[in-house]
C-alpha cells in the first residue's frame, strides 16, 4: 500500500507540474502577442517582452482595516488641511500664473542640487509601492525645503514595517504614510541609512505578487538604526513633516468591502468649490502647480498587463478594448515632471519601483488622459 501511495503521490505532482508547465506556456505566448499587437500599431510608445510579465490573477490576498486609526487620519487630514501652512500653499497655487508653466517639465534638473529625485527604487517581492513612493517624495521634498542641505534617502522599510495603518506587502495608502512622516517621522534609508530596505530584489523586474506572502510573513517593526549607521540614534535620526494632503478628490474605506467610506478635504476638491466645476485642463494645471513649486508627489494607476512590458515613449492602455479585465494591480510611483507629444496631448513623467532595468532605465511618460478616466490620486506633504 505505501509503494501504492507513493506512486500516486508522484503521479500527482507530475500532473501538477505538467499543467504548470502548460500554463507558463500559455501565460508567454498570450504576452507576447501582446507586446507584439502594441508593437505592430500606430501606438505613441514602444514595447519590449519582460519575461517577469504576469497576467490579471486575483490572489485572494487578506485586507486588514485598522477603523480608530482610519478614523483618526481622517481627522488629521481635516486639521492639517485648515491649517496656516496648508491655506498658504493653497493661495500659492493660486496665485502662479498657469500660462507661466514650461510645456515641459523635469524636477531632475528644476532642482539638481537634489539627487534623491533621480533615484530608482526597486521594491522587489512584496507590494510596498506605496512606501517606496512616499518615502521617496518624503525625500525630495526635505531636500527641496532644505535647499538641497538635506540629502538622504528616507527608509521605505520604517514605513512597511512600523506604520500600523499604512499598509504591509499586499498594499498600502501613500497618504497615510505622509500622515505618519508628520506624527512619527522617518529615519534614513538606502543601503548606507539608518533603516535600508531588506526585501529581496532578485525575484524578477518586477517580482510576482506570488512572492509577497513571503515578504509579509518577514515584516516587522524594528526601531534601531542598523550597526554600521552611528550618526544618530533611532530617534534622533527622525525628519517630519509639517502637513500631509490629497491633491484629488478621494475617500478613505473602513471596510474591507469599501462600503464604508470616509471623504477627506483636498487640493482639487478645494478649488472644484471655490471656483466652480473645473475643466479637465484646469485639474491637469493644478496638478503641473503643485509639482513645479514643490516638487515630486505620489500618483497611484491602474498597471495593467502590457504596461509590465513598456520599454519607451508615452505609455497608454492597448488594446482600448477590455482594459478593466487586463488590470493586474493598482500601483503607486513617483509623478516628478510633464510634457506634450502629438500635437498637444500631454503626458506625466514618473518614476517607477522596479529598478533601472525595468522601461526606460526606471522611468516612464504616461497619457495623463488616465487622470479623466480614473481619477487617479496624487498625494504629497510639506516639510
Amino acid at each position: 500500500m505505501r509503494g501504492l501511495s507513493l506512486v500516486l503521490a508522484a503521479l500527482g505532482f507530475y500532473i501538477k507540474s505538467k499543467v504548470s508547465i502548460e500554463e507558463n506556456r500559455e501565460t508567454q505566448l498570450y504576452l507576447k502577442k501582446l507586446v507584439r499587437q502594441v508593437n505592430e500599431a500606430n501606438l505613441p510608445w514602444k514595447g519590449k517582452y519582460n519575461p517577469f510579465g504576469t497576467r490579471t490573477k486575483n490572489y485572494n490576498y487578506p485586507i486588514e482595516k485598522n477603523v480608530s486609526g482610519i478614523q483618526q487620519s481622517v481627522e488629521d487630514l481635516k486639521k492639517f488641511f485648515v491649517s496656516e501652512k496648508m491655506q498658504q500653499h493653497l493661495r500659492d497655487i493660486e496665485n502662479f500664473p498657469t500660462e507661466s508653466l514650461p510645456a515641459y517639465f523635469d524636477a531632475r534638473e528644476r532642482w539638481s542640487n537634489c539627487p534623491s529625485i533621480s533615484e530608482v527604487y526597486n521594491q522587489g517581492g512584496c507590494g510596498s509601492c506605496y512606501a517606496v513612493a512616499a518615502a521617496g517624495v518624503a525625500a525630495d521634498r526635505a531636500c527641496i525645503h532644505s535647499n538641497g542641505s538635506f540629502n538622504s534617502l528616507f527608509s521605505e522599510e520604517d514605513i512597511l514595517g512600523c506604520c500600523a495603518i499604512c499598509g504591509n506587502c499586499y498594499g498600502g495608502d501613500p497618504l497615510k504614510a505622509f500622515v505618519y512622516w508628520v506624527h512619527e517621522g522617518l529615519v534614513t534609508g538606502g543601503r548606507d541609512g539608518c533603516r535600508p530596505y531588506s526585501v529581496n530584489i532578485e525575484c524578477g523586474v518586477p517580482c510576482s505578487p506570488a512572492e509577497y506572502p513571503f515578504n509579509e510573513y518577514r515584516r516587522k517593526c524594528t526601531r534601531r538604526c542598523q550597526s554600521i549607521y552611528f550618526q544618530n540614534s533611532y530617534e534622533d535620526d527622525k525628519h517630519y513633516a509639517s502637513i500631509a494632503y490629497s491633491l484629488f478628490p478621494r475617500t478613505m474605506s473602513l471596510d474591507k468591502q469599501g462600503k464604508n467610506r470616509l471623504k477627506i478635504p483636498t487640493v482639487i476638491g478645494h478649488f472644484n468649490e471655490t471656483q466652480g466645476p473645473l475643466s479637465n485642463e484646469q485639474i491637469r494645471s493644478i496638478i503641473m502647480k503643485e509639482l513645479y513649486l514643490s516638487g515630486p508627489t505620489t500618483m497611484a494607476f491602474p498597471v495593467t498587463e502590457e504596461f509590465l512590458h513598456y520599454a519607451s515613449g508615452v505609455f497608454s492602455p492597448y488594446p482600448v478594448d477590455n482594459f478593466n479585465k487586463r488590470i493586474v494591480y493598482w500601483h503607486v510611483v513617483r509623478l516628478i515632471g510633464w510634457g506634450r507629444y502629438d500635437d498637444n496631448k500631454h503626458y506625466w513623467l514618473a518614476v517607477n519601483s522596479f529598478g533601472r532595468h525595468w522601461g526606460d532605465n526606471g522611468v516612464f511618460k504616461i497619457d495623463t488622459s488616465l487622470v479623466e478616466d480614473f481619477g487617479l490620486e496624487y498625494e504629497t506633504g510639506l516639510p
